[in-house]
């Protein structure tokens, strides 16, 4: 039952990933003008950070596989971290510093494609795995 609602947590991290990335960040930046669009994003990527941290961290205190509360607690982690750099991005922004923009958002776009890396693993292999 355990391997089940991990399975399910992944997929909720998943799911809310590719959603958020794939669907509402472009979807935002197409239909919207730029500073609505900024705005918006602003104001959706921690909400984002948080709700998959918070998902994550249910799965780093609910289970008792090795490998599901790691990949939890690195997501965690990660989340954690973008969270952290969310203001610092803003800021890089409202003063014009493009260069420390760009690496502090591709920072959060790694540490959030590690995280559904980690995910997607976990539900295809890593489950299957007996944990030791």
């Amino acid at each position: 039952m355990n391997t089940t609602r991990q399975r399910m947590r992944s997929l909720m991290v998943i799911t809310i990933i590719l959603f958020q990335s794939l669907v509402i960040a472009p979807v935002a930046n197409i239909s919207l003008a730029t500073e609505s669009a900024a705005i918006f994003l602003r104001s959706i990527w921690p909400i984002f950070f948080v709700l998959v941290g918070a998902i994550s961290a249910t799965g780093v205190i609910n289970t008792d596989q090795t490998r599901a509360r790691n990949v939890n607690l690195i997501t965690v982690v990660c989340m954690i971290a973008c969270i952290i750099l969310v203001p610092r991005i803003n800021l890089a922004m409202d003063v014009g510093n493009m260069n420390l923009w760009k690496i502090l958002h591709m920072s959060t776009v790694a540490l959030t494609l590690a995280s559904l890396i980690l995910h997607i693993f976990y539900i295809v292999r890593w489950h299957r795995i007996k944990n030791g």
